[in-house]
């Protein structure tokens, strides 16, 4: 009876959708019915950051808040949420709950009476800009010189959680439920004050190391980021909890197509190890994951080949964990300094797909017209912390080769060309450790290095299916010089 009731639902919501689908094809096509650029629309909400960066520490410690809600419904089941990350026809409704969902925070605070900046990250697949401004909008009041100066949120890209993102509906309905994305900003925007407002004083610790056999890259050219990073804040105040910071570039998507229950995915995992070892909180930060970046869970790993996917999912996190108090135990300390910028910068929408779910409304994000093309405005960020720590914020899956090198050649490219930027850590000394924190303040899907975008859906180019268009690589890679420029 379910599976006929889900059949019976999505049949019916294409024949109500159907006359906005075509009209939004006709849209796409013709470009009628786009309006130009929405100025006061894209101004609101968005912060620039830091009014200027420092190069010595002001203070002699850190001050770190954190906080964490759960974002999981209690009427799953009982109510129709969409699982966002599978296209599926039916779209697969979740049925139940593996663990919870959350949504993380952090304040870092330099003590230099700048301001304080906060990362959020929510378990979900994407997390609109529009949504993001949503959450800074509920602290304004918290918001300005010597307050909040940044409010960063991402998502870890979990596919075994509710769509965040609208694209996983029976399309043309979009999956994103409005009661379900207001909850999650009143209950994101409620963990940065909490973060905000628990501050404590103490020092902040860095390492990090490379674990190429815990990662793959699933697109050529083969690209990654090698490394786990991890923060540690140890508060002056020895009741108070350590604060794990980790990142690292890796699809959660670890409980795989059939599954039809909510689950954080590894994230979840690593946060139960490090509570129960270590009584430290902790909050996942997504890194550059484009080019399917993967979690590796082979018997290299020492993981039982004949366990589910699910137990794999839970021997993998453990062996991260491993990694982390490593890491902890290592760690140097960070002198306290936190610089922070941030730029907007338009991508040109040519792809079909990404244009054509924009126009049937289903995610939070508004395309305009300009000069006979199609735009959408993002935002990407730059942090300094410490003094040889630089974090590129990006808002999408980024291939990894943009950040780090490897890119194609003319010859083995698919459009035969060169990619005419360098890769952006080039832009840094041999000393600065260069992070990513992926899907940053939007979801833009993945970005592709221009000389090998194909917009014909061939072998080895799905993601291309999930991105604003051709030309997204070097809008991002000319954006970050430009901000670069200015503060290196």
């Amino acid at each position: 009876m379910a599976v006929f009731t889900r059949w019976f639902s999505a049949i019916i919501s294409v024949l109500i959708g159907l006359p906005m689908l075509l009209s939004a094809v006709f849209q796409s096509l013709t470009l009628v019915g786009y309006d130009e650029r929405p100025t006061e629309e894209i101004s609101a909400n968005y912060l620039e950051g830091s009014s200027e960066f420092i190069d010595e520490a002001q203070s002699d410690c850190w001050s770190v808040g954190y906080a964490k809600n759960i974002i999981t419904p209690d009427d799953v089941g009982s109510y129709r949420y969409f699982l966002g990350g599978f296209l599926k026809f039916p779209a697969q409704e979740a049925t139940g709950v593996v663990d919870d969902l959350s949504v993380r925070a952090v304040c870092l605070d330099d003590n230099s009476g700048r301001g304080a900046v906060a990362l959020a990250w929510v378990d979900g697949i994407g997390f609109m800009n529009a949504d993001v401004k949503a959450i800074r909008e509920k602290l304004s009041d918290i918001t300005g010189e010597g307050k909040l100066i940044s409010i960063d949120v991402g998502s870890t890209h979990t596919h075994s959680g509710i769509d965040t993102q609208g694209l996983w509906g029976n399309i043309p309905k979009s999956g994103r439920d409005s009661k379900y994305i207001d909850a999650l900003v009143e209950k994101a925007a409620d963990a940065i004050r909490t973060a905000y407002n628990q501050r404590t004083n103490g020092q902040l610790y860095y390492a990090s190391k490379a674990c190429p056999e815990l990662f793959a890259d699933t697109r050529d050219p083969y690209s990654i980021d090698e490394k786990i990073h991890l923060f540690r804040f140890v508060p002056n105040d020895s009741g108070k909890k350590e604060i794990y910071i980790a990142n690292f570039g890796a699809h959660p998507i670890n409980l795989g197509w059939s599954n039809s229950e909510l689950s954080a995915d590894f994230p979840y995992y690593i946060e139960q190890a490090v509570n129960t070892e270590k009584n430290a909180d902790f909050i996942f930060v997504q890194g550059a994951i484009g080019g399917g970046i993967h979690s590796n869970m082979d018997e290299e790993n020492g993981i039982n080949p004949e366990l589910t996917s699910y137990e794999k999912m839970k021997e993998y996190s453990l062996i991260i964990a491993d990694v982390l108090y490593d890491l902890a135990q290592n760690a140097e300390r960070v002198e306290p300094i936190i610089n922070v910028a941030h730029a907007q910068l338009d991508f040109e929408v040519d792809n079909f797909v990404f244009k054509l779910a924009e126009r049937a409304g289903l995610c939070n994000a508004t395309a305009f017209k300009e000069d006979g093309k199609v735009y959408l405005t993002s935002e990407i960020g730059y942090l300094e912390i410490g003094k040889d720590i630089k974090v590129l914020q990006v808002p999408g899956e980024v291939m990894p080769e943009i950040v780090y090198g490897g890119f194609y050649s003319a010859e083995e490219s698919y459009n035969g060309t060169e990619y005419p930027y360098e890769a952006l850590n080039t832009h840094f000394s041999e000393e600065d450790d260069v992070l990513v924190f992926g899907l940053c303040n939007d979801a833009v899907g993945y970005i592709v290095p221009d000389n090998d975008y194909c917009n014909s859906n061939e072998e080895g180019h799905y993601e291309e299916t999930v991105s604003t268009g051709s030309t997204s690589a070097t809008t991002l890679s000319k954006a970050f010089m430009e901000l670069l420029d200015k503060y290196n």
